[in-house]
């Protein structure tokens, strides 16, 4: 009876050590994970700040213009630039945090490859925009100068719009030679997990 009471027992107990050699690499790679994005959540703050500062200018702005299509739509078109970026710093902070919780690697793995994902994509929205963000900029400029640019040199106008296709196309040819489009920090994160993920299936080895 004493013997298959000291079996159990180290039965139990190889079945406890194997637990904490499972729960230890996530919880460091959880931490590190978390480390190595910190930038981002940091940069992404700023982001939603600005963003809320141009939401709000740019509101003040459309709503004094109604009167003036160009400016209106000029004005709309930045409070709408402003919103997304407050919706995808939000959104970018809620993938980092989910980044921090201590869960298996392949769950932490699956949360970065998701936000690897996601940055990839809210990196050509912007990247697309911001071809042509800089006209409407540009009308809003003029437009505080009591200057209707769209009304006075729809030429101008047209010939940026012009100019923002051969930025489009020039985006278009960068960002496939781009190696990191989802951005260092979360490159380095999953460099970090795949590390950790080899260390754990050489010791399950």
């Amino acid at each position: 009876m004493e013997l298959d009471d000291l079996k159990a027992g180290w039965v139990e107990l190889d079945r406890r050590v194997a637990a904490l050699e499972l729960i230890a690499p996530s919880r460091g790679a959880a931490a590190g994970v978390h480390a190595e994005l910190r930038p981002l959540a940091w940069g992404q703050a700023l982001q939603m700040m600005f963003g809320v500062l141009v939401a709000m200018v740019t509101g003040f702005f459309w709503v004094d213009h109604r009167d003036a299509a160009g400016l209106l739509v000029a004005g709309l078109l930045l409070h709408g630039y402003g919103i997304a970026m407050i919706v995808t710093a939000a959104r970018n902070l809620v993938l980092v945090a989910r980044t921090s919780e201590a869960q298996p690697v392949l769950a932490l793995q699956q949360r970065v490859a998701a936000l690897r994902a996601w940055r990839i994509r809210e990196g050509r929205w912007f990247g697309v925009l911001g071809c042509f963000i800089w006209v409407p900029m540009i009308i809003g400029a003029f437009g505080l100068l009591g200057i209707d640019l769209v009304t006075a040199c729809p030429w101008f106008v047209a010939l940026n719009l012009l100019v923002s296709c051969a930025f489009l196309g020039a985006y278009v040819t960068v960002s496939r030679l781009v190696k990191v489009p989802e951005g260092r920090a979360v490159r380095r994160a999953q460099e970090r997990l795949d590390e950790v993920a080899r260390f754990a299936g050489g010791n399950a080895v």
